[in-house]
């Protein structure tokens, strides 16, 4: 990777005056110099341990290095996770605090590094840019399509309001988890129930090209439509699954312990 002439200027300015004196480490890179990402990534990890070693909080120093080098966010929050590794969603937060047009690359960093930690990054994330979930969500199942479900659960508890979105892009990364998923939110937000198979009608009721595009399990709809009737759902609200061939009308009278006409 070649870089154009850059100085890497650290501020480290006093917290309670905002005139103190601003001292500096810097490195120059010559455009005609290839730099290696290790390197780039130990040059901001040495700025990072200055900062911390004048007592600067790990989510201030993220914060001012993003703010002067959005460009070179993965390097920095990748170099603050080596630093304070105990301090992952708070890093991520801060990256995102600084920059909100990051936030794609620091989740994708943050999620490559610690997967064990999807859900909660996935999470911390959403709650501090929500305008970004479908990014954060789309990174995140890329990353982890075996953790759709829970992803795909921390978004809708979220910002129930950003469902719909979570569907779509959802439906582009893990097609095969949209109905486990739904279903999984259901249990977990009954109150949320009803407007979840709102949201689900909207979605699937569309063109015969749109359907086409999903694979659909009519157990699966059977066990959603359960889950939904055991939260609180009516079955007029259901009905729509039966018209659009989704569920058989004899199974919906079943769960509802209806007879048929």
């Amino acid at each position: 990777m070649r870089w154009k002439l850059i100085t890497f200027t650290c501020l480290l300015v006093a917290t309670l005056n905002p005139s103190a004196i601003r001292t500096s480490s810097a490195i120059t890179l010559d455009s005609n110099t290839t730099s290696s990402e290790s390197d780039l990534k130990s040059t901001y990890r040495n700025i990072i341990d200055n900062h911390l070693n004048k007592n600067f909080s790990i989510m201030r120093t993220v914060r001012i290095l993003i703010n002067h080098y959005p460009e070179h966010a993965s390097y920095i929050v990748d170099a603050a996770f080596d630093a304070r590794e105990n301090r992952v969603k708070a890093i991520v937060v801060a990256a995102m605090q600084a920059e909100p047009a990051v936030t794609y690359s620091v989740v994708d960093i943050a999620i490559q590094r610690y997967p064990d930690l999807c859900d909660a990054i996935v999470e911390s994330a959403i709650q501090t840019e929500p305008a970004y979930i479908d990014d954060i969500i789309s990174i995140a199942l890329k990353r982890e399509p075996d953790q759709a479900d829970i992803i795909i659960r921390k978004a809708v508890a979220s910002h129930p309001d950003f469902t719909e979105s979570v569907l779509r892009t959802a439906a582009k990364e893990a097609p095969d988890s949209i109905l486990s998923s739904i279903t999984e939110s259901i249990k977990a937000l009954p109150d949320t129930a009803t407007a979840l198979v709102s949201v689900l009608k909207d979605f699937f009721v569309g063109t015969d090209k749109e359907k086409q595009n999903y694979s659909l399990n009519k157990e699966e709809w059977r066990l959603l439509t359960l889950e939904a009737k055991q939260s609180g759902v009516s079955r007029k609200e259901l009905e729509w699954l039966v018209n659009e061939g989704y569920l058989e009308k004899e199974t919906l009278a079943k769960i509802f312990d209806e007879k048929l006409n």
